[in-house]
């Protein structure tokens, strides 16, 4: 089997396997691309065709990270890649759009999330 065949065999078997809620994939299920990505918390879902804002592992190195849910006409949302939800990292030299999320966390959130990040 070529490798192009293994791989879109291997994405329609993960897209069968990803939940949604009948409208939208929820950021908690959004693993791609697994060889990079680690979702550690979803920090805020925004719901169906809106915003969210998670902090996980990006090569092993803390990130915060946003997406657009998914609608219940596109329920992958944005950023994807190959039919498969993923993240997109903020870059690191966005500090002032990632304090202004930070501060928008309950507490509990802004200490692990600055936890976290200074570890980078």
């Amino acid at each position: 089997m070529s490798l192009a065949l293994h791989d879109y065999i291997r994405m329609i078997i993960s897209m069968k396997k990803t939940k949604h809620n009948g409208t939208y994939i929820a950021p908690e299920n959004c693993h791609s691309p697994k060889k990079n990505w680690t979702l550690l918390k979803v920090l805020f879902d925004h719901k169906e065709g809106r915003p969210s804002l998670a902090i996980g592992m990006w090569d092993k190195i803390p990130r915060l990270a946003i997406r657009w849910n998914g609608t219940k006409g596109r329920p992958i949302g944005n950023p994807q890649s190959r039919g498969l939800p993923t993240w997109f990292m903020l870059p690191k030299d966005m500090k002032d759009i990632a304090e202004a999320a930070i501060k928008s966390l309950s507490h509990s959130d802004k200490d692990f999330v600055r936890k976290l990040l200074s570890e980078r």
